[in-house]
């Protein structure tokens, strides 16, 4: 089904989940809807480059609640955890956030997530698109371990931006002016019970709520948006050129399954040093011994500015061979050049490299180079 301009529409209906913030997004207007963990998640309230320009600028919120909670809890939950992802957790301690991977028996990637430990035998995993609730489920049948794993009522909204800390700040009278990067704690705003994380999906300084009761989704909008407008907030969708210049990677467009997380620089979370066993444990440490075969970098592609993010991969080339593909595409307004995410062989992975992209628009003469663009803020600017 298509409109007037051949455009394709996205299906309403009751098959797909909508979000406690379901109605506040219709309200705002959103200009679109994609479908992630089988929810409705906005795709835009205005052109990408102006919400980019508040989300550096200001402060943005939305409605991230495509972030489907998985809670894992009971008396072996903390010994499942360590089981089924290779970062070392022995300093996981209550009310820390850890960004993981969960790794399959090849050491492919099932999917990455953020981590937060409630409390001493609770978790939740905030995943990226897929299945992992039925894989942790699985897992868990013939673990031989207690845990019980359950999606419970628990809704994220983001909020973000240099002025997002100010906004948390007057939201919650300076209760939480103290809340670490990667750090959790239990809350509620005018009886709206949620966690508050210092975590987030943007490049900025990022908080998220996690609702913790879907019927007061709306509420916990409203109450936002009207804090919001002292610092020229915007509601805003999940930002393409933002996440590409932090180099923060989306599961299923930029790696899935079939990569390792050695290829997308993701070291740092396999421990293979640590007594503790888990999944892929042996297939990894091979891995890292043969060495990489291709590599997630940044590219700099020449050519107009690309203002439409790529609808499919986008061949990249060397001496007309394929060597690799580009995930994720924009124009950067602050770098002024066009960027994008691309896993490559190996051999034209070393900055500096020239290639050739192929996009809709013909070949663009390109450059690999080193990631990220600019670095996530972490200041939270109270002072």
């Amino acid at each position: 089904m298509s409109n007037s301009k051949n455009k394709p529409l996205i299906g309403i209906g009751t098959r797909v989940r909508k979000s406690p913030y379901y109605d506040s997004n219709i309200k705002y207007g959103v200009k679109g809807f994609t479908i992630y963990n089988k929810m409705y998640l906005p795709t835009g309230f205005d052109d990408p480059e102006k919400e980019y320009e508040s989300l550096i600028n200001d402060v943005t919120f939305g409605d991230f609640a495509a972030e489907r909670q998985i809670e894992i809890s009971g008396s072996d939950a903390y010994d499942f955890i360590r089981y089924i992802q290779p970062r070392n957790l022995e300093k996981c301690q209550i009310g820390y956030c850890k960004y993981i991977i969960l790794t399959d028996n090849e050491g492919g990637i099932i999917n990455d997530a953020c981590l937060l430990r409630l409390e001493d035998d609770k978790f939740w995993i905030s995943p990226g698109d897929g299945d992992v609730i039925l894989w942790l489920q699985g897992l868990a049948i013939n673990s031989g371990m207690n845990v019980s794993i359950h999606e419970p009522d628990v809704s994220p909204l983001q909020i973000s931006g240099p002025k997002s800390g100010k906004l948390i700040q007057k939201l919650f009278d300076g209760e939480h002016d103290d809340l670490g990067y990667y750090k959790a704690r239990k809350t509620a705003l005018d009886n709206i019970p949620m966690v508050i994380a210092r975590t987030g999906w943007s490049g900025e300084l990022s908080y998220e709520l996690y609702l913790q009761d879907g019927s007061l989704g709306n509420d916990l909008f409203e109450k936002v948006y009207d804090a919001a407008k002292e610092f020229n907030g915007r509601v805003i969708a999940p930002n393409t050129i933002r996440t590409i210049e932090g180099g923060i990677l989306s599961y299923g467009s930029d790696f899935d399954r079939s990569h390792n997380p050695f290829t997308i620089g993701f070291d740092r979370l396999v421990d293979l040093d640590q007594k503790n066993d888990f999944i892929g444990k042996d297939a990894l440490r091979k891995i890292k011994e043969r060495g990489l075969t291709e590599k997630l970098v940044g590219i700099e592609l020449e050519g107009d500015p690309i203002m439409k993010a790529p609808e499919n991969f986008w061949n990249v080339k060397s001496n007309n061979l394929k060597v690799g593909r580009v995930s994720r595409a924009f124009f950067s307004p602050r770098l002024e050049k066009n960027i994008a995410l691309a896993i490559v062989d190996i051999d034209n992975a070393e900055e500096g490299t020239s290639v050739v992209v192929e996009t809709p628009n013909g070949d663009l003469n390109s450059t690999i180079v080193s990631l990220p663009w600019f670095k996530a803020d972490k200041d939270t600017h109270l002072d």
